[in-house]
Parts: structure tokens; C-alpha cells; sequence
């Protein structure tokens, strides 16, 4: 026989006999350090990590019954089930006071490896749905308005009184129960039914009391403190209405805080950076803490450009204002500055500087009567102009003009009534006005604020008045 059909014959017996033999794959386990082993096409691995390496956490796999386990590698969290028969499984994770974790309808597959990812265990029991405030949450509370308040939401309906017997919180307070009722938020009332401004999420309709699956706790305003943390914790002895009680206890803590602002927690009116701020201010400058603070330590540690003289009132604990004669100079940038040195009332100091600027509004007219364009204003009208500050008389006296001309007087105030206003001005015409006729009233630029500041432009406007 020709020794090329002799080739050709071997080669085609021996694809035959390759393509009837099992498939065979070889890969590394878990650590690539160890030795390759074989899985064929019925046989796969499963590998993962639960992210709680110290849990001591136990893994495992079922179809209906368990088919194997495994304990996690305490170093990196790690776990790997070898040689399993390829089909689908589900997975459980147990580990002491942490909930039970499952995942379902894992496929193994031939000849793989089949990487279901990380676990990340929960601290949260199993019974329980959800809760509130977060742990370690921080609550923006002023106890004025709101009374704090603790959510949980169940999975099944509870049993209440071993609910409220297990409840507890540090510091103690005093509270009452709504069952029925999740509440994830502060409880903006006066009374403790008084649940209108607060968004509700009700777990239940209250047919019987064998169906409720949530509660919210009302703390006592007596007991609901600003700076405070606060631990919830709810027992083992809590249970559902089937009698299966929490595996472990809930235990999460949320802080109270007086104000939640902005650069170091301090927030100022005006805000770093406003400009046209209106020299007249009704409140000064104000700057609110995030806590309370020594009155004394905190006014020596402010500095002011310019430098005026100053008064310093304390509406709060944790709000100081700033007064400075009533008005702010116009035309100006303010600069302000709360040394570090600043103490709370623990003796804490500030610890970063806190700084902010601000512009005032130059001297202006905020409003005239009569009004620009104004038609049938009265021949006995006297014309009062309104400054965003308080002006010179003088001052405002020689910038007046009105045309045609008018003889009259100046007086504080609207003309009619005894005023000590120095923003208003009005002038009273000796006589009345003539009838039917165009009038236009000119103010220059030299009327000036307290502090000598000038206007920037001076101001026209027009009326006519009425006939006769």
C-alpha cells in the first residue's frame, strides 16, 4: 500500500478516536499558587468572598437539601466548593449577629469556574426591614420645633409587647409607640398625635393587631437634646406574632447636631461672597455655630474691617449677632473673621479659622411718591422719597431740585405724622401744585449715608398732575 493512503488512514482513526474521548480542562483553584487540577464537562468549581473576613462566616450550596459547605479563609474572605456536579444551586451565608445572606440559581457549568462575586454581609436582623435614623446618621435638630423620633419597619407582623419590652435607648427617654405608622423623618409637632407635617409610610392597615409590621417611637421633647448621640437598641427578646425572635439584637446610633451649614459648619448672613447687600439691615450679621458656644471666648476671637464700634447679642446659644449702629457703611466690603481660638461651651476650640466677606448696595432710592410716570397725582401732594439707608437731610436738601420750580419745606418721615425715620423724606410744597402740568424731580449724587458715603447716580423722575 502507497505509504501517503497508510498516513491518511492512521490520521483519520486517530481524529475518530479524539472526538469520543471526554473533554478535559485543566485550570487553577482560588490561589494560583496551588497545583492545576482537572474538572471535566460535568464537574465545575464555585469560588467567592465574603467582605467580613472575621465573621466566621459558613457558605452553603443547595438543590432543595445541602450538598456542601465551607468555612470563609479568615485572611482575605475567601471560600471555594471544588468538583461540583454542574446544575444550578442556591447559596447561603450564615455568620454569628450577622443576617442571613442567600443568592439563588447559581449555574455551574462543565470544565469552569463560576466567580459569584462579593458578600457583603448586613449587621441588620433578619426580621427587620429598614429603620430610622441611619446608623451613625446625623440629625439637623432644632428641639423648638421638632421632636426626634425612631422608625423600624419588620418583614413580618410583631409581636408589640415584646417589641416595646426589648426597646430601649441610651440616654434613657420617655416615648410613646405608634404601631402601624414609619415615619423617616423629624416629627415637625407639638403633640404627640399630631403627625400632619411629617411624610408616613404606613406598614399596615390596622384591621387587627396580629398584621403590623412597623412602629415609630416619639421621644419626650424632655428628653430630645441637641449635641447627642443617641444608641437604639431593640433585643433577641423581640419576636414576630409566630414566636421567632431576632437571631441577635438591632443596635444602631444617630447624633444630633444644632445646625448643618456650610464651611466648618458655620453658617453667616450675609454668606461669604453676596454683593448689593442693603446697608440697612435688621439683623445685623449674624454667624450660627454647630454647637454651642462660650459667649465670651467667641466675641474676643471676631474681627471686623472696617473697623466699627460693635455689640454683640446672642439669640441662641449658637447664634450670635452682630451690631453695628444700625446700619452698615454703603458702598463697602465687609470683611469678617472668627479666630480658631473661639471655645464651645465643653472648652473645644473652633480649630480652623472661619472667614467671609460681603458688599453693601451704594446710597440709592428705594422708592418715590409720586411713583415715575404717574398720572393724576392730587395739586396738594407732597413728594416723599425713600433711601435704602439712612441719608444726611442736609445733604439730601441741596441735591433736591423740582421742576417747574416749587418753594417748600423737608420734613422726616411721609409729612403727615411725627417720624424719627432717617431713610424717608418728604418735601411740602408752600403752595399746592399747579394743575394738569408735567413736574420732574431731580435728586444729585451728592446726597450722602451717616458715614459720608455718596450716592453714584443721581435719580430723576416725572409726574403730572390732575386737572382741576
Amino acid at each position: 500500500m502507497n505509504s501517503k493512503y497508510l498516513l491518511a488512514i492512521v490520521l483519520t482513526v486517530s481524529v475518530i478516536f479524539i472526538s469520543c474521548t471526554e473533554k478535559i480542562v485543566e485550570y487553577r483553584t482560588v490561589n494560583p499558587t496551588d497545583k492545576p487540577t482537572v474538572n471535566d464537562q460535568f464537574h465545575g468549581d464555585i469560588v467567592g468572598r465574603v467582605l467580613q473576613k472575621n465573621s466566621g462566616a459558613k457558605v452553603y450550596i443547595s438543590q432543595v437539601n445541602v450538598v456542601d459547605s465551607a468555612l470563609i479563609d479568615p485572611n482575605d474572605g475567601s471560600f471555594a466548593f471544588n468538583s461540583i456536579q454542574i446544575g444550578n444551586y442556591d447559596m447561603t451565608v450564615r455568620a454569628t449577629n450577622f443576617r442571613l445572606y442567600k443568592r439563588y440559581n447559581v449555574v455551574v457549568t462543565g470544565g469552569g469556574v463560576i466567580y459569584v462575586g462579593d458578600f457583603d454581609l448586613s449587621k441588620t436582623p433578619d426580621l427587620v426591614s429598614t429603620y430610622y435614623p441611619e446608623d451613625k446618621a446625623e440629625i439637623v435638630y432644632d428641639n423648638r420645633y421638632a421632636r426626634l423620633s425612631v422608625s423600624v419597619m419588620f418583614t413580618q407582623p410583631m409581636d408589640r409587647k415584646s417589641v416595646e419590652e426589648a426597646f430601649s435607648t441610651n440616654p434613657p427617654t420617655k416615648g410613646v409607640f405608634h404601631w402601624g405608622l414609619y415615619a423617616p423623618t423629624l416629627q415637625y409637632a407639638y403633640y404627640y398625635r399630631d403627625m400632619s407635617f411629617s411624610p408616613i409610610e404606613y406598614g399596615a392597615v390596622i384591621t387587627t393587631y396580629s398584621k403590623i409590621t412597623s412602629f415609630t417611637y416619639s421621644i419626650a421633647k424632655v428628653n430630645s437634646y441637641v449635641d447627642t448621640t443617641y444608641t437604639i437598641t431593640l433585643g433577641t427578646g423581640a419576636k414576630d406574632t409566630a414566636g421567632n425572635h431576632l437571631q441577635f439584637p438591632l443596635t444602631f446610633s444617630f447624633s444630633t447636631v444644632q445646625a448643618g451649614y456650610t464651611v466648618y459648619g458655620i453658617q453667616s448672613d450675609p454668606i461669604d461672597g453676596d454683593i448689593d447687600v442693603q446697608p440697612l439691615s435688621y439683623n445685623g450679621i449674624t454667624v450660627t455655630f454647630p454647637r454651642r458656644m462660650n459667649k465670651y471666648s467667641t466675641q474676643q476671637a471676631v474681627s471686623i474691617t472696617p473697623n466699627d464700634a460693635r455689640i454683640f447679642v446672642w439669640p441662641d446659644s449658637n447664634r450670635m449677632k452682630i451690631y453695628l449702629g444700625g446700619v452698615f457703611r454703603a458702598d463697602t466690603t465687609y470683611h469678617v473673621l472668627i479666630d480658631s481660638t473661639a471655645l464651645d461651651l465643653d472648652g473645644n476650640k473652633l480649630g480652623e479659622q472661619f472667614a467671609f466677606s460681603f458688599r453693601t448696595a451704594s446710597v440709592a432710592l428705594s422708592g418715590t411718591y409720586p411713583t415715575n410716570a404717574e398720572l393724576f397725582v392730587s395739586t396738594g401732594a407732597y413728594v416723599r422719597m425713600n433711601f435704602n439707608t439712612y441719608v444726611l437731610k442736609s445733604g439730601v436738601e441741596s441735591a433736591f431740585s423740582i421742576s417747574p420750580n416749587v418753594s417748600g419745606s423737608f420734613v422726616w418721615g411721609d409729612g403727615y405724622y411725627n417720624s424719627e425715620s432717617k431713610t424717608q423724606l418728604t418735601f411740602k410744597p408752600s403752595s399746592p401744585l399747579q394743575a394738569n402740568t408735567l413736574y420732574t424731580v431731580t435728586v444729585a449724587n451728592t446726597v450722602r449715608d451717616l458715614f459720608g458715603t455718596p450716592m453714584r447716580e443721581s435719580y430723576s423722575f416725572s409726574f403730572v398732575t390732575r386737572p382741576n
